[in-house]
């Protein structure tokens, strides 16, 4: 008897699964509306990448992958991003699954790392740090007249590298057209990054001025009055008196 093929809702790959005949999956990445992420090694070289896994059911036609991949490759002189590599095609269940292949990022997602700190926050002094790296990143983005458009703790991945940190941003959630609105949106998730890394609303009324003055008691307009791209950011906490 004939039995349709699967409709796949998740994938969730074990570790040591075989895929496209050469690569073999070593952990989970995380997982969105579109699809899944992992980590994975490539047999022949032994090279350890990343690979985005599209839900057929949510990209049937591949468009989302495309535009995702071209989006990448548009924007690969902005060193924040991922690095893409090459486009993949899988057979899940008897289905047709498109792959996007880029570099893998080293480090934690961030809402991994603030729960590894002793008081699950960074320091003024750090946080203001970190705010920085991801503003200076995002900046030509913004200059372009480009978005990121899914800017939150467990989308950016950090390290920590001698005294500073390593940041780089992971999958991109909006690919639609770039518009003035979703660049401040931008800022107002940039400035909710902060305001987390710095302990969220319990510590709020014990930060000093100079982080009340960018947090701005997260209220849009005020976010926006003084902030309109990460460019704004980076270029306020370059010139901050302390």
């Amino acid at each position: 008897m004939y039995r349709p093929a699967r409709k796949a809702k998740r994938f969730d790959f074990p570790v040591g699964k075989r895929l496209a005949g050469k690569y073999v999956v070593q952990a989970s990445l995380g997982s969105g509306w579109e699809g899944e992420v992992y980590e994975i090694v490539e047999t022949s070289t032994g090279i350890h990448r990343a690979a985005k896994f599209y839900y057929p059911h949510r990209d049937p036609t591949g468009k989302a992958a495309i535009a995702y991949a071209r989006k990448l490759d548009a924007l690969r002189h902005c060193t924040i991003l991922l690095q893409y590599h090459h486009q993949e095609t899988a057979t899940v269940h008897r289905r047709k699954v498109t792959v996007v292949i880029s570099e893998l990022v080293e480090g934690r997602k961030l809402s991994e790392f603030l729960a590894a700190q002793p008081p699950k926050r960074l320091s003024p002094f750090e946080a203001m740090h970190v705010l920085y790296v991801l503003a200076r990143g995002i900046a030509p983005i913004h200059a372009r007249g480009e978005y990121h458009g899914d800017i939150h703790d467990d989308n950016i991945m950090i390290r920590r590298q001698g005294i500073g940190f390593e940041v780089k941003l992971l999958d991109f959630f909006d690919l639609g057209k770039p518009t003035r609105d979703k660049i401040r949106k931008d800022v107002l998730n940039l400035i909710q990054v902060f305001h987390t890394l710095v302990g969220g609303r319990e510590r709020y009324a014990r930060q000093p001025k100079v982080v009340k003055d960018i947090i701005r008691g997260l209220k849009d307009s005020l976010i926006l009055e003084r902030f309109q791209s990460a460019g704004d950011i980076q270029r306020h906490l370059e010139t901050l008196q302390w």
